[in-house]
């Protein structure tokens, strides 16, 4: 897309880490299409100080345990000379893939991106709660523009008072992959969440223990990739008491080659949420060939109720091991889940995505 016109990305809030939001904004700028007019990026150098560049390679983690602590409380553009760097680059228009507005510049438009509201209804702390509810809506009701990565998401915000003609649904993209998986290789189920709440391990580990009773001859793994929290002492306790010992295993966050390879060892992956903006792995999965089960959760029966078996959140995981152990008993069903969620992947491209934000902006800059 030819834009005629500069652009700011704000990306003081980015570090690299394995999460959905670092994701999020890794895909968006490798995806980038650029014709003359390459976006300037406002971030932050290793050392802790804030930059403008072209540069297409992503910022480092931070040395500086100051700027480490301020991007973990979304609190880094109160810390750096946003205003002069701002004035340097003489932007049309201000872009942020976080939900971060430079709250000191009032003189051009800003679009930021609403992920979920997931810290409102499923706070990791007391701080994470006052935090959103507090500087949450001072971003979004300052910004010119949000993106809401799903309808659900839109809902929500609609619901907390923001106007609906302020938000614009933009599906993420995820990359299409050439080789997905034809035949599974193993019986191990895999799951993509940190240990916390909202991700509802509870029920997939008590739906994984009546699979087993059902199904006495399951010879595979629960598997379960994600930084540990709050509830991982519960959740080794629980693991314990549904005497799942052996047929757990726990692993930290994965760089892509090693999670790539665990993805086509796996028989299905399972998202157990209770909240979700849009659950990057679901679509991830469907990408890879995977069959895939989700709670019945309204992100999920909104992107996914015809291309994955749902769930059903609180019933201690008795459908889940029922819907398990169809998918087991019924090759036609796995192939079916396979063919169809290749067939949704492809609707989600990058490009697609990346197209629809700069489309956005375009019509921001020209007052539409």
């Amino acid at each position: 897309m030819k834009i005629n016109f500069s652009i700011l990305i704000n990306l003081l809030p980015y570090k690299p880490a394995y999460t959905g939001l670092s994701r999020y904004v890794e895909r968006i700028l490798n995806n980038w299409e650029v014709d003359h007019n390459i976006p300037l990026q406002l971030r932050l150098k290793e050392n802790g100080k804030a930059e403008l560049t072209t540069n297409i390679d992503l910022p480092k983690k931070q040395s500086s345990p100051k700027m480490q602590w301020l991007q973990k409380n979304a609190l880094v553009q109160h810390a750096v000379n946003v205003r002069d760097l701002v004035e340097k680059a003489d932007p049309s228009i201000i872009y942020s893939p976080f939900t971060d507005r430079l709250l000191g510049i009032n003189n051009r438009p800003q679009i930021i991106t609403c992920h979920d509201l997931t810290p409102l209804y499923f706070p990791s702390s007391c701080k994470a709660y006052w935090r959103s509810k507090i500087w949450l809506p001072i971003h979004l009701n300052k910004s010119s523009k949000v993106i809401a990565i799903s309808k659900s998401v839109a809902d929500l915000l609609v619901a907390s008072g923001m106007a609906a003609k302020k938000i614009f649904v933009i599906y993420n993209g995820v990359e299409l992959i050439k080789n997905p998986v034809k035949i599974p290789i193993t019986q191990n189920c895999l799951v993509l969440a940190r240990h916390a709440k909202n991700k509802n391990l509870d029920l997939v580990l008590n739906g994984f223990a009546k699979l087993i009773k059902l199904s006495s001859n399951w010879e595979g793994e629960l598997v379960i990739v994600g930084s540990k929290g709050k509830e991982t002492r519960r959740l080794k306790k629980l693991e314990k008491d549904l005497g799942l010992t052996g047929r757990i295993r726990w692993l930290p966050p994965l760089d892509q080659n090693r999670l790539e390879t665990l993805w086509r060892n796996c028989f299905c992956l399972i998202a157990p949420s209770l909240m979700e903006g849009f659950d990057y792995p679901l679509m991830e999965a469907k990408a890879r060939g995977l069959p895939t089960l989700a709670s019945r959760i309204s992100s999920h029966v909104e992107l996914h109720a015809e291309t994955s078996l749902l769930f059903e959140v609180n019933d201690g995981g008795v459908s889940l091991a029922s819907q398990l152990q169809n998918l087991s008993q019924d090759n036609s069903i796995w192939q079916q889940l396979s063919q169809t969620g290749l067939t949704h992947a492809r609707l989600y491209s990058l490009k697609r995505q990346t197209q629809s934000i700069q489309e956005l902006l375009v019509s921001t800059v020209n007052g539409q």
